[in-house]
């Protein structure tokens, strides 16, 4: 889906401790998040069309092929001082009581006075939802922007005047700003962006985050355009940044802003408004039941264990743990090629699609309601059917696209699955980087 952000940072190639670290009491900083439309309508009412879906695919591979190389040994994790930062600032200082905290965050109670977020704004295209993006300032005084939300990379990155007519970053404006002079570029699938790194002042509901390292693009493709978006915010560790630096959320922790080290996401479905990154914070009133976490494997991605699927309530335990990188910036769920299949085969009448829509595609009856849960831990967490359906096909009306999609195996590590909005609609999640890193699900008010 991102499809043109090649040049840096990294939507373009880019655990245990007490709950209390994540305190929904605390909240000081929530951005709304948000998805608009990138074509006006379907060309035929009700058919899925496959352009999307095509493009997202092949930057998935360029997204995740330093993953592919961490998985395989190539190259080590990279390391910074984050860990121990938080372990220090926030888990040795900060001890409250896990049961008292559990209870209030699946409580009632008024926080609308203490959330530090953002609203986001849904980007629905053919009636699937395909983007969110949210709004922060940059500069002084502040450029107001909009980015992409994407906790599968760790980059800011704005558009210089460079890029056209989309709204953009002057540095010429800004009393803060400070040339880095590194360059900075991403190869994406549909090409490659460049630019140099700055630093200058970021504003984040009311909050000010001094000297944040990001990305100045002079060049993007011109698929990019056609995104709502202007710029992309990364929100994974910065061990995998492009522009060497820390990212906003970790230079927010750094700089003393946040009460708690995670952040929290809501996307809503099929809803331009109502979506909502919470910074430093849980907010309850996006939550109706407790918080399962589970440890990130390597801190680079928002990457957790899973141990099997279910289909209709039969269980399939993998032989071997795939791990599973948490993407708000990526759409659909993207499986290995011999998984994907095993979890069509338990579907009934489900088709491999490739040879009318490509490698990856399958169908399935549309007058079935799907029943697909992912496995972590012991516990599974169920996809809503009307996300699993991506609409009907073009080719049988009677058949319907399906939102698990397969990656071939002479490209994909048979071990990474890439879980995407079409599964975050439905669990409220929360990112906190206590203990090395931990990945956590709340049942979202969606499906209420």
């Amino acid at each position: 889906m991102k499809v043109a952000l090649a040049f840096f940072v990294v939507l373009c190639a880019t655990l245990l401790i007490p709950l209390g670290h994540c305190n929904p009491l605390e909240f000081t900083n929530i951005i709304p998040i948000s998805r608009r439309s990138l074509l006006n309508r379907r060309a035929l009412e009700g058919d899925f069309d496959a352009t999307l879906a095509r493009d997202e695919q092949q930057t998935v591979y360029q997204k995740y092929l330093n993953m592919f190389k961490i998985l395989n040994g190539t190259i080590p994790v990279p390391e910074n001082d984050i860990d121990d930062f938080v372990q220090s600032k926030y888990v040795d200082e900060v001890a409250p009581d896990t049961d008292t905290v559990l209870e209030q965050v699946v409580g009632p109670v008024d926080v609308s006075d203490v959330l530090l977020t953002i609203g986001m704004t849904d980007a629905i295209v053919n009636e699937v939802d395909m983007l969110y993006y949210g709004g922060l300032s940059i500069g002084t005084p502040g450029q107001e922007l909009t980015f992409d939300i994407d906790t599968g990379s760790a980059d800011l990155w704005v558009p210089s005047p460079w890029c056209g007519t989309k709204n953009h970053y002057d540095s010429s404006q800004s009393s803060t700003y400070a040339d880095q002079g590194r360059r900075f570029a991403v190869s994406y699938a549909s090409g490659t962006v460049y630019g140099t790194t700055a630093s200058d002042t970021v504003m984040i509901a009311g909050t000010a985050i001094q000297n944040q390292t990001f990305g100045i693009v002079y060049r993007e493709s011109q698929d990019f355009q056609a995104y709502p978006n202007d710029g992309l915010l990364g929100m994974a560790f910065g061990t995998i940044a492009h522009s060497r630096g820390l990212t906003v959320f970790e230079t927010m922790m750094k700089q003393g802003k946040l009460k708690w080290p995670c952040f929290s996401v809501h996307l809503t479905r099929a809803q331009h408004a109502g979506s909502e990154l919470c910074w430093g914070c849980f907010d309850p009133t996006k939550a109706t039941g407790p918080i399962n976490w589970f440890p990130v494997s390597r801190r680079a991605y928002w990457s957790i264990a899973m141990s099997g699927f279910d289909v209709a309530g039969e269980r399939t335990t993998f032989d071997e743990m795939v791990i599973s990188a948490i993407d708000t910036g990526t759409t659909f769920c993207y499986f290995p090629e011999p998984v994907a299949a095993e979890i069509y085969a338990q579907i009934p009448g489900s088709k491999d699609a490739s040879a009318t829509y490509g490698s990856g595609f399958y169908t399935y009856p549309c007058t079935s309601q799907v029943d697909i849960g992912f496995v972590f831990g012991d516990v599974t967490f169920r996809l809503h059917p009307g996300d699993f359906n991506l609409g009907m096909s073009m080719y049988n009306p009677a058949e319907c696209l399906g939102g698990i999609f397969a990656m071939d195996a002479a490209q994909w590590p048979p071990n990474l699955a890439i879980i995407g909005d079409e599964f975050l609609k439905s669990w409220y999640s929360v990112y906190d980087y206590s203990d090395g890193g931990r990945v956590g699900f709340a049942p979202s008010v969606n499906n209420q």
